[in-house]
């Protein structure tokens, strides 16, 4: 190791923020933390905590999760290996892919050590060059994990992730053995623990803050004292490293390094913080522009790390989510034979509930923001399954939109559409060459081979409190004939979010429905927080399912109110 006085230095500088810093100091056995968007959660924390397990117990096997493999493919891994690349000392890489660790490998290169256990799922894992095993776990996949025994666990964007799924899936398996032959894992402090990262849950989004009940375990005076100890520890190694006062350092590193280790084992940091953490970094204008953008809500819980638990005055008041919507959306029997180094894409060829066989079913909420959503009948389980959401705004426009929608089920076999809409579709609309937004819409979508056709032609005003009545009964799933509804909440995240988002206006008789969201939420913020979405969906469900309206169609609405004629 060079002399760190001299010019060509081998040091790493780097920046952290208070958060960053105080999670390095403290370097709990239990990490959570609880920040902001813009507050460098994976980069920042989780991907150094990573190296740290894998230097402290080699040759053993820690995980890495998320609700599902799809986020982890496309977001977490990518943001991990960007750490591992980014620069380290004298411009180098600080990990190099091949000497250092690999990626998705089933035989490993000549110099690496091999891990204790053999890996079972090399095609999710990083292996590094000392024999630790980072696998890849879904949590809506508990087979990824069964039977599996691990040091360490690494969770991702908890709120997402169902956390009685993984207290009950992964959890558990954190919990090699003191005993193990040849393993000293268990010296490590970080030996059993976890890491933890997510900004704070919108409840009244769905989103499920389960991990707070993580802060009432904190030992303030612990934290305090492992602070101390690690400032006192961290001074002794850089005298160390400057070749100074080298005897007296060694001395109290013998001396409290193991008692460092001990407390810090013992401790669990809650972290929650607001992305002002990062405001030396980002400046005072990207708050500006975030909460001009950002709805109250949002703003308080992206931002400010502040949850909301606003259940009132839904307009689906009969909304379930736990009922309708679901998890188990792909094949997995493809997705698990993909590596960590494959790139891809999903598509409806991914999709367990899709039938390339049988037309689709599109409801289209036309517009500024204009969104689709996409989905088959099941007559034999009595069920329409939403499949996946489309959203666009401008520069986007409509052909964009039908290209998003060709593309994600260009599998199809049957290429037949039946779309569905509100009046707003068939209004003249002189700046489309098709004459409206639906027969636009159409034209699109045929010139990808699809044959469409148009269901509301001459289509009447339908009120709100005719949805709200239909969605009622629909929702209540109390009659056998009445279909029941089921939505992909992974390929349809914004649809179950706005469902949150859907209020009746206050005192409304007949009950409308409040869409000033669509006013007051920055255009680029709309889909999971306005009821743009939920909107088209409920075009495609009122055409199909008219029928089952509780009441007759010669309906009045008079001044004096809501006038049932035969009911």
């Amino acid at each position: 190791m060079k002399n760190c006085k001299d010019t060509s230095t081998d040091f790493l500088e780097i920046y952290q923020n208070t958060a960053q810093a105080l999670a390095t100091i403290v370097d709990p056995n239990k990490l959570i933390t609880v920040a902001g968007r813009g507050t460098g959660k994976t980069t920042h924390i989780t991907s150094p905590r990573i190296l740290r397990v894998a230097s402290e117990m080699p040759r053993e096997t820690s995980v890495i999760s998320h609700k599902s493999y799809v986020a982890l493919f496309a977001n977490v891994i990518p943001a991990v290996l960007s750490f591992f690349r980014s620069d380290g000392a004298n411009g180098r890489p600080l990990l190099s892919e091949g000497k250092d660790y690999v990626i998705g490998e089933k035989d490993l290169p000549r110099h690496f050590t091999p891990p204790r256990t053999p890996v079972l799922y090399p095609e999710h894992s990083i292996v590094f060059a000392n024999g630790h095993v980072l696998q890849a776990v879904s949590v809506d996949r508990p087979d990824s994990i069964a039977g599996s025994s691990v040091v360490h666990g690494f969770f991702e964007e908890m709120k997402h992730s169902d956390g009685e799924k993984l207290r009950t899936r992964i959890i558990p398996a954190i919990r090699t053995s003191r005993i193990s032959s040849g393993s000293a894992a268990h010296n490590s402090h970080l030996h059993g623990g976890i890491t933890g990262v997510s900004d704070i849950g919108r409840v009244s989004a769905g989103e499920d803050n389960w991990f707070t009940d993580y802060e009432k375990d904190v030992d303030e005076q612990l934290i305090s004292d492992i602070i101390s100890l690690s400032l006192h520890v961290n001074k002794a190694l850089v005298n160390i490293r400057l070749q100074e006062k080298i005897q007296q350092s060694q001395s109290i590193l013998k001396r409290y390094r193991p008692v460092l280790n001990k407390l810090r084992k013992q401790a669990t940091l809650y972290l929650r913080v607001s992305t002002f953490i990062n405001r030396d970094v980002l400046g005072l204008e990207y708050f500006k522009t975030q909460r001009e953008m950002l709805s109250a809500s949002e703003f308080l819980s992206s931002i400010c790390s502040i949850g909301d638990r606003n259940y009132e005055n839904l307009f689906f008041e009969l909304w379930n989510e736990d009922r309708h919507t679901y998890n188990d959306s792909y094949k997995y029997d493809i997705l698990t034979k993909l590596t960590l180094k494959d790139t891809f894409r999903i598509d409806a060829s991914y999709l367990k509930y899709f039938d390339p066989s049988e037309k689709l079913l599109l409801g289209y909420d036309p517009g500024s923001f204009a969104s689709i959503v996409a989905a088959q009948e099941k007559p034999s389980e009595n069920m329409l399954r939403i499949l996946k959401e489309f959203f666009v705004y401008p520069p986007q426009d409509i052909a964009d939109l039908a290209g998003a929608v060709s593309a994600f089920f260009s599998c199809s076999k049957f290429r037949r559409i039946d779309l569905y809409y509100d009046r707003a579709g068939n209004k003249k609309n002189h700046k489309r060459a098709n004459e409206t937004d639906a027969k636009e819409l159409k034209a699109e979508l045929e010139k990808y081979g699809w044959t469409v056709t148009l269901k509301n032609l001459g289509q009447a005003t339908i009120f709100h409190w005719q949805h709200h009545r239909l969605w009622k009964r629909l929702l209540a799933e109390n009659e056998r004939p009445v279909p029941r509804i089921r939505i992909d909440s992974n390929e349809c995240p914004n649809l179950v979010s706005a469902m949150y988002c859907c209020k009746k206006i206050p005192g409304s008789s007949p009950v409308e429905l409040d869409k000033s969201p669509e006013r007051k939420v920055d255009i680029r913020l709309q889909a999971g927080l306005t009821p743009q979405i939920p909107s088209a969906m409920t075009y495609l469900v009122w055409g199909l399912y008219e029928k089952f309206f509780p009441g007759l169609k010669n309906t009045h609405i008079s001044g004096a109110g809501i006038t049932n004629f035969g009911l």
